[in-house]
């Protein structure tokens, strides 16, 4: 009688969850995106799905996109990850699929909690900012913007919690500029808390109007996209007023001498509260400590869905995470590891 080993019937196994995983979200999504279904989350993720189809034929994308691979083509940080990769494929469809998926659930999630704020909170809303002008407060609201950026990464880095869906975003060890999109949608929703919160009670009738929130948001996704791309610079003299790919590579470096710093996306807040690192001159390797960790190896949609889903639950796995965090800052017990 011929005998299965226990370690083949758990790759089988393996196999079979990742499948039907990937496949009942892949019918949830082309059922929400086809028809606008289920109700208000159905109908937001086809209208940011055709919102983001323009923006990626838009001008300023095709523009942009080229020149940024370009100056990493003659400009790399590190050469031997010059070029295309499966990795860089990858962090792509975050931005192309993921990314419009994350604002629905973002755009869905802030109607309860406004609502809450102005049945609760409404007398810390400062009103005598409606009256300033709309250049003035875009100014001021993307300054605290990035504050708030600052401040929340920060504490996704200090918290465990956080940290297990923050370290989806560190996994990367070829950066490139759509590694600023690899974001799992938890991660995002503590973004979205830190960052709107403050301009809900300072600037409400920005927060008010999607599209200032628009304007105010695209600016800096570009900056953090070129900061995130695989380049060699320190931008000179201007890295004293704002962080540069350097700075920020710095900031995803392997290397012990380098963590706890450089948290900012744009302004240097960091060296204002005093944790930039004065290293400016080292492009360290990155990424975190897991071999395991499911990264496409190759460019197929089997390799793509099962890595996909594999990231979406990796900070559900207390072991995972745990063998991911040793020997680094975050080296602490982790929730559910009892």
């Amino acid at each position: 009688m011929t005998t299965i080993n226990r370690p083949v019937l758990s790759g089988v196994r393996s196999v079979l969850l990742d499948t039907a995983v990937v496949g009942g979200i892949a019918v949830f999504l082309a059922v929400m995106v086809a028809t606008g279904r289920p109700g208000q989350l159905g109908e937001l993720v086809q209208e940011n799905m055709r919102n983001s189809f323009a923006f990626f034929v838009s001008l300023q994308f095709l523009l942009a996109v080229p020149v940024i691979f370009a100056i990493e083509h003659f400009f790399p940080a590190r050469p031997e990850q010059r070029g295309f990769s499966p990795s860089i494929a990858f962090d792509s469809l975050y931005m192309l699929i993921h990314l419009p998926v994350i604002i629905s659930f973002l755009v869905w999630t802030s109607g309860p909690i406004e609502t809450f704020l102005d049945e609760n909170l409404s007398f810390l809303v400062v009103d005598s900012t409606r009256s300033w002008p709309l250049p003035l407060m875009a100014i001021l609201g993307i300054a605290l913007h990035d504050l708030g950026v600052w401040a929340a990464h920060i504490t996704k880095h200090k918290v465990p919690l956080f940290w297990r869906f923050h370290m989806i975003h560190h996994s990367q060890t070829r950066m490139n500029m759509f590694t600023a999109n690899r974001t799992h949608p938890i991660d995002a929703l503590i973004d979205g808390f830190f960052l709107l919160l403050p301009l809900y009670f300072l600037f409400p009738s920005l927060t008010a109007e999607a599209g200032s929130i628009f304007i105010i948001a695209i600016g800096p996704a570009w900056w953090a996209r070129f900061q995130h791309a695989n380049i060699r610079t320190n931008l000179g003299p201007l890295r004293w007023l704002i962080v540069t790919p350097q700075s920020h590579r710095v900031h995803h470096s392997t290397e012990p001498e380098h963590w706890n710093s450089n948290y900012a996306n744009i302004f240097a807040w960091d060296r204002l509260f005093g944790t930039q690192h004065s290293d400016v001159t080292s492009y360290p390797p990155t990424g975190i400590n897991d071999q395991y960790f499911p990264e496409p190896e190759r460019v197929s949609p089997a390799a793509f869905a099962s890595s996909f889903v594999g990231q979406m639950l990796f900070p559900f796995d207390a072991a995972a995470v745990k063998r991911a965090s040793t020997g680094s800052p975050h080296d602490n017990p982790v929730v559910g590891d009892r």
